[in-house]
């Protein structure tokens, strides 16, 4: 079956209704012209690396500050040494 009669009058009744986009769909576009995702990934991955290490120093520092806070107490009271015998304190029987 020979579809190229069929794309030619597809493409005359566009370049009819509309010129520009038939235009572009025959050109193509622009050859060495990155698209617009392009642009936005190296724009986003240029934020990521610039602002990485400076989130993720305060928030190391951070979980650092949580640990000692919370761990401190909990070493202490590990640490402490009854000074009375808790047996003692019971009734005799």
């Amino acid at each position: 079956m020979d579809d190229d009669p069929v794309l030619r009058a597809l493409g005359e009744d566009l370049a009819r209704d509309d010129p520009d986009l038939a235009a572009l769909l025959t050109t193509g576009p622009c050859p060495g012209h990155p698209g617009r995702g392009a642009l936005w990934l190296v724009v986003l991955g240029a934020t990521a690396a610039v602002a990485a290490p400076l989130l993720v120093g305060p928030a190391a520092f951070g979980l650092m500050a949580v640990l000692v806070l919370v761990g401190c107490p909990i070493a202490m009271s590990r640490w402490l040494i009854p000074t009375e015998d808790p047996r003692e304190d019971d009734p005799p029987s």
